[in-house]
Protein backbone atom coordinates (compact mmCIF):
# COMPACT_ATOMS: atom_id res chain seq x y z
CA UNK A 1 0.00 0.00 0.00
CA UNK A 2 1.55 3.66 -0.26
CA UNK A 3 2.04 5.77 2.11
CA UNK A 4 1.32 9.17 2.93
CA UNK A 5 3.60 11.90 4.06
CA UNK A 6 2.66 13.74 7.02
CA UNK A 7 1.83 17.18 6.98
CA UNK A 8 3.79 19.52 9.87
CA UNK A 9 0.91 20.64 11.32
CA UNK A 10 -2.63 19.89 11.58
CA UNK A 11 -5.75 21.59 13.03
CA UNK A 12 -9.57 20.71 13.15
CA UNK A 13 -11.45 21.02 10.90
CA UNK A 14 -14.81 22.32 12.73
CA UNK A 15 -16.52 19.86 11.67
CA UNK A 16 -16.27 16.70 13.16
CA UNK A 17 -17.33 14.24 10.31
CA UNK A 18 -14.08 16.25 8.51
CA UNK A 19 -11.89 16.01 11.45
CA UNK A 20 -7.96 17.18 11.57
CA UNK A 21 -6.98 18.33 8.34
CA UNK A 22 -3.28 20.08 7.27
CA UNK A 23 -3.42 23.59 8.62
CA UNK A 24 -2.63 25.08 5.15
CA UNK A 25 -5.60 23.70 4.01
CA UNK A 26 -9.47 25.55 3.60
CA UNK A 27 -12.77 24.87 4.94
CA UNK A 28 -15.04 26.45 1.77
CA UNK A 29 -18.49 26.11 1.82
CA UNK A 30 -19.67 25.30 -1.81
CA UNK A 31 -21.68 28.00 -2.08
CA UNK A 32 -18.39 30.41 -2.79
CA UNK A 33 -16.77 27.79 -4.85
CA UNK A 34 -19.74 26.76 -7.28
CA UNK A 35 -22.92 28.25 -8.66
CA UNK A 36 -26.39 26.63 -9.92
CA UNK A 37 -26.17 26.67 -13.47
CA UNK A 38 -29.78 25.80 -15.60
CA UNK A 39 -28.75 25.88 -19.12
CA UNK A 40 -31.09 23.88 -21.75
CA UNK A 41 -30.32 22.24 -25.23
CA UNK A 42 -32.35 23.78 -28.30
CA UNK A 43 -31.95 20.62 -30.22
CA UNK A 44 -31.43 18.00 -27.96
CA UNK A 45 -28.28 16.43 -30.19
CA UNK A 46 -25.30 16.77 -27.71
CA UNK A 47 -23.90 13.80 -25.86
CA UNK A 48 -26.38 11.66 -23.64
CA UNK A 49 -24.20 11.84 -20.22
CA UNK A 50 -25.30 9.11 -17.55
CA UNK A 51 -24.56 9.74 -13.62
CA UNK A 52 -23.67 6.73 -11.69
CA UNK A 53 -22.33 6.13 -8.17
CA UNK A 54 -20.07 3.69 -9.57
CA UNK A 55 -18.99 5.76 -12.71
CA UNK A 56 -19.77 9.41 -12.01
CA UNK A 57 -20.57 11.38 -15.00
CA UNK A 58 -19.94 8.97 -18.23
CA UNK A 59 -21.50 9.15 -21.85
CA UNK A 60 -24.07 7.01 -21.78
CA UNK A 61 -23.50 5.06 -25.09
CA UNK A 62 -20.17 3.18 -23.01
CA UNK A 63 -22.75 2.24 -20.16
CA UNK A 64 -24.96 -1.23 -20.34
CA UNK A 65 -28.04 1.07 -19.71
CA UNK A 66 -31.43 -0.71 -20.36
CA UNK A 67 -33.88 2.33 -19.69
CA UNK A 68 -35.51 3.84 -22.61
CA UNK A 69 -34.53 6.55 -25.01
CA UNK A 70 -36.36 9.55 -25.00
CA UNK A 71 -37.80 10.36 -28.47
CA UNK A 72 -36.89 14.21 -28.14
CA UNK A 73 -34.06 15.51 -25.41
CA UNK A 74 -34.41 18.84 -26.21
CA UNK A 75 -34.98 21.21 -23.25
CA UNK A 76 -32.61 18.86 -21.17
CA UNK A 77 -30.27 20.45 -19.43
CA UNK A 78 -26.73 21.08 -20.44
CA UNK A 79 -23.46 20.84 -18.80
CA UNK A 80 -20.08 21.87 -19.72
CA UNK A 81 -16.34 20.13 -18.81
CA UNK A 82 -15.63 20.56 -15.21
CA UNK A 83 -19.43 21.02 -14.25
CA UNK A 84 -20.51 18.78 -11.39
CA UNK A 85 -23.55 17.05 -12.14
CA UNK A 86 -25.91 15.70 -9.28
CA UNK A 87 -28.45 12.67 -9.73
CA UNK A 88 -30.84 14.68 -7.10
CA UNK A 89 -32.67 11.32 -6.04
CA UNK A 90 -29.64 9.15 -6.16
CA UNK A 91 -27.06 11.48 -4.06
CA UNK A 92 -27.68 9.59 -1.42
CA UNK A 93 -25.83 6.55 -3.21
CA UNK A 94 -22.68 8.80 -4.70
CA UNK A 95 -24.50 9.26 -8.02
CA UNK A 96 -22.48 12.36 -9.13
CA UNK A 97 -19.40 13.36 -10.45
CA UNK A 98 -17.77 16.16 -12.44
CA UNK A 99 -17.97 16.08 -16.22
CA UNK A 100 -15.10 15.58 -18.67
CA UNK A 101 -17.25 16.74 -21.79
CA UNK A 102 -20.24 18.80 -22.84
CA UNK A 103 -23.57 17.14 -22.64
CA UNK A 104 -27.21 16.10 -22.03
CA UNK A 105 -28.59 15.56 -18.66
CA UNK A 106 -31.62 14.80 -17.37
CA UNK A 107 -34.11 18.33 -16.44
CA UNK A 108 -34.38 16.85 -12.49
CA UNK A 109 -30.47 16.60 -11.89
CA UNK A 110 -28.69 19.46 -10.40
CA UNK A 111 -25.72 21.25 -12.39
CA UNK A 112 -22.88 23.65 -10.39
CA UNK A 113 -20.30 25.36 -12.49
CA UNK A 114 -16.92 26.71 -10.55
CA UNK A 115 -16.44 30.03 -10.37
CA UNK A 116 -13.59 31.17 -12.66
CA UNK A 117 -11.12 32.15 -9.79
CA UNK A 118 -9.63 28.79 -9.75
CA UNK A 119 -10.12 27.49 -6.27
CA UNK A 120 -10.54 24.19 -7.22
CA UNK A 121 -8.99 21.61 -9.80
CA UNK A 122 -11.84 19.76 -11.30
CA UNK A 123 -10.36 15.98 -11.21
CA UNK A 124 -9.86 16.64 -7.17
CA UNK A 125 -13.22 18.38 -6.69
CA UNK A 126 -14.66 14.86 -8.42
CA UNK A 127 -12.66 12.22 -6.01
CA UNK A 128 -13.16 14.69 -2.99
CA UNK A 129 -17.41 14.88 -3.80
CA UNK A 130 -17.66 11.15 -3.74
CA UNK A 131 -15.82 10.03 -0.52
CA UNK A 132 -17.71 7.94 1.84
CA UNK A 133 -17.43 11.11 4.24
CA UNK A 134 -19.44 13.42 1.61
CA UNK A 135 -21.53 11.23 0.63
CA UNK A 136 -22.65 10.00 4.30
CA UNK A 137 -23.43 14.04 4.78
CA UNK A 138 -25.25 14.38 1.44
CA UNK A 139 -27.67 11.32 3.33
CA UNK A 140 -27.80 13.69 6.70
CA UNK A 141 -29.17 16.67 4.35
CA UNK A 142 -31.04 14.91 1.47
CA UNK A 143 -34.73 14.88 2.54
CA UNK A 144 -37.77 12.74 2.03
CA UNK A 145 -40.19 10.61 3.71
CA UNK A 146 -38.15 7.24 2.52
CA UNK A 147 -34.50 6.34 2.37
CA UNK A 148 -35.02 5.24 -0.99
CA UNK A 149 -36.57 8.90 -1.86
CA UNK A 150 -34.56 11.05 -0.46
CA UNK A 151 -33.87 14.10 -2.58
CA UNK A 152 -30.48 16.67 -2.12
CA UNK A 153 -31.69 20.10 -3.16
CA UNK A 154 -29.03 22.79 -4.47
CA UNK A 155 -29.34 24.94 -1.04
CA UNK A 156 -28.42 22.02 0.76
CA UNK A 157 -25.60 21.52 -1.49
CA UNK A 158 -23.91 24.38 -1.41
CA UNK A 159 -24.42 24.73 2.47
CA UNK A 160 -21.84 21.59 2.21
CA UNK A 161 -18.07 22.84 3.21
CA UNK A 162 -15.81 21.58 0.76
CA UNK A 163 -11.72 20.87 1.73
CA UNK A 164 -9.69 22.44 -0.26
CA UNK A 165 -5.43 21.70 0.01
CA UNK A 166 -3.68 24.92 -1.80
CA UNK A 167 -4.22 24.32 -5.41
CA UNK A 168 -0.81 22.95 -6.70
CA UNK A 169 -1.61 20.59 -3.66
CA UNK A 170 -5.10 19.14 -5.18
CA UNK A 171 -3.12 18.47 -8.56
CA UNK A 172 -0.14 16.36 -7.01
CA UNK A 173 -2.81 14.55 -5.26
CA UNK A 174 -4.61 14.04 -8.83
CA UNK A 175 -1.58 13.22 -10.22
CA UNK A 176 -0.67 10.36 -7.14
CA UNK A 177 -4.42 8.90 -6.94
CA UNK A 178 -4.05 8.38 -11.04
CA UNK A 179 -0.69 6.66 -11.27
CA UNK A 180 -1.77 4.87 -8.21
CA UNK A 181 -4.95 3.59 -8.75
CA UNK A 182 -3.48 2.31 -12.49
CA UNK A 183 -1.37 0.37 -10.69
CA UNK A 184 -3.83 -0.95 -8.43
CA UNK A 185 -6.04 -1.98 -11.86
CA UNK A 186 -3.48 -3.70 -13.25
CA UNK A 187 -2.42 -5.58 -10.14
CA UNK A 188 -6.75 -6.23 -9.63
CA UNK A 189 -6.70 -7.50 -13.58
CA UNK A 190 -3.62 -9.88 -13.34
CA UNK A 191 -5.49 -11.41 -10.30
CA UNK A 192 -8.82 -11.88 -11.60
CA UNK A 193 -7.05 -13.66 -14.83
CA UNK A 194 -5.33 -16.06 -12.27
CA UNK A 195 -8.67 -16.25 -10.24
CA UNK A 196 -9.53 -17.72 -13.85
CA UNK A 197 -6.89 -20.12 -14.55
CA UNK A 198 -7.47 -21.53 -11.06
CA UNK A 199 -10.97 -21.69 -11.62
CA UNK A 200 -10.34 -23.43 -14.84
CA UNK A 201 -8.02 -25.31 -13.14
CA UNK A 202 -10.36 -26.42 -10.11
CA UNK A 203 -13.30 -27.59 -13.06
CA UNK A 204 -10.46 -29.60 -14.84
CA UNK A 205 -9.47 -31.41 -11.54
CA UNK A 206 -13.05 -32.12 -10.74
CA UNK A 207 -13.78 -33.93 -14.03
CA UNK A 208 -11.00 -35.90 -14.03
CA UNK A 209 -11.53 -37.56 -10.49
CA UNK A 210 -14.87 -37.68 -11.03
CA UNK A 211 -14.82 -39.66 -14.71
CA UNK A 212 -11.41 -40.98 -15.35
CA UNK A 213 -10.81 -41.69 -11.05
CA UNK A 214 -7.17 -41.15 -9.19
CA UNK A 215 -5.12 -43.93 -10.60
CA UNK A 216 -3.43 -42.15 -14.07
CA UNK A 217 -2.11 -45.57 -15.07
CA UNK A 218 -5.40 -47.74 -14.74
CA UNK A 219 -6.19 -49.69 -17.78
CA UNK A 220 -9.24 -47.62 -19.38
CA UNK A 221 -12.38 -48.75 -21.64
CA UNK A 222 -14.65 -47.32 -23.89
CA UNK A 223 -17.53 -46.16 -21.71
CA UNK A 224 -20.12 -46.55 -24.67
CA UNK A 225 -21.07 -43.31 -24.31
CA UNK A 226 -19.90 -40.52 -26.59
CA UNK A 227 -19.77 -37.66 -23.90
CA UNK A 228 -18.58 -39.35 -21.87
CA UNK A 229 -15.40 -40.82 -23.33
CA UNK A 230 -13.27 -43.60 -21.86
CA UNK A 231 -13.33 -44.83 -17.74
CA UNK A 232 -11.40 -47.14 -15.65
CA UNK A 233 -11.64 -50.74 -17.04
CA UNK A 234 -13.28 -52.05 -13.19
CA UNK A 235 -16.19 -48.91 -13.43
CA UNK A 236 -19.42 -49.64 -14.21
CA UNK A 237 -21.72 -47.34 -16.25
CA UNK A 238 -25.43 -47.76 -14.45
CA UNK A 239 -28.38 -45.51 -15.66
CA UNK A 240 -29.52 -43.64 -12.34
CA UNK A 241 -32.95 -45.76 -12.52
CA UNK A 242 -31.64 -49.08 -11.63
CA UNK A 243 -29.32 -47.75 -9.00
CA UNK A 244 -32.33 -45.39 -6.41
CA UNK A 245 -35.64 -44.55 -6.87
CA UNK A 246 -38.09 -41.53 -5.98
CA UNK A 247 -40.35 -41.70 -3.55
CA UNK A 248 -42.97 -39.37 -1.97
CA UNK A 249 -41.25 -36.14 -0.93
CA UNK A 250 -42.18 -35.30 2.57
CA UNK A 251 -39.98 -32.80 5.35
CA UNK A 252 -39.76 -30.03 2.68
CA UNK A 253 -40.41 -26.27 3.64
CA UNK A 254 -41.56 -24.68 0.62
CA UNK A 255 -39.17 -22.72 -1.29
CA UNK A 256 -40.10 -21.09 -4.99
CA UNK A 257 -37.63 -23.26 -6.49
CA UNK A 258 -40.47 -25.57 -6.07
CA UNK A 259 -43.16 -26.25 -9.00
CA UNK A 260 -46.74 -25.13 -7.35
CA UNK A 261 -50.24 -26.08 -8.17
CA UNK A 262 -53.44 -24.11 -8.98
CA UNK A 263 -54.27 -25.69 -5.46
CA UNK A 264 -51.37 -24.37 -4.03
CA UNK A 265 -49.54 -27.71 -3.45
CA UNK A 266 -46.28 -28.59 -4.91
CA UNK A 267 -45.82 -30.99 -7.29
CA UNK A 268 -42.49 -33.70 -7.17
CA UNK A 269 -41.99 -35.56 -10.53
CA UNK A 270 -40.60 -39.46 -10.59
CA UNK A 271 -38.40 -40.50 -12.82
CA UNK A 272 -40.83 -41.58 -15.25
CA UNK A 273 -42.68 -38.83 -15.55
CA UNK A 274 -40.15 -37.51 -17.54
CA UNK A 275 -39.97 -38.31 -20.81
CA UNK A 276 -38.00 -37.82 -24.43
CA UNK A 277 -38.85 -34.56 -24.93
CA UNK A 278 -42.05 -34.24 -22.74
CA UNK A 279 -43.27 -34.43 -19.71
CA UNK A 280 -45.86 -37.27 -18.53
CA UNK A 281 -47.97 -35.82 -15.23
CA UNK A 282 -49.78 -38.60 -14.80
CA UNK A 283 -49.34 -40.11 -10.73
CA UNK A 284 -46.90 -37.11 -10.25
CA UNK A 285 -47.02 -36.68 -6.40
CA UNK A 286 -48.37 -33.44 -4.34
CA UNK A 287 -46.79 -32.98 -1.22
Amino acid sequence: MPTFPKHEVYQHSGFEWLEEIPSDWQIIRAKYVLKEVDERSQTGDEELLSVSHLTGVTPRSEKNVNMFLAEDYSGSKLCQPDDVVINTMWAWMGALGVSQQEGLVSSSYGVYRPYSDNKVFPKFLDSLLRTPQYIAEYIRRSTGVHSSRLRLYPDQFLDIPLLLPPLKEQKRIVEFLDRTTTEIDRAISQKQRLIELLQEQKAILINQAVTKGLNPNVPMRDSGIEWIGEIPKHWVVSRIGFIGSVTKLTGFEYTNHWEVSEDGEIVALRGFNIGSRRLNLKNSENI
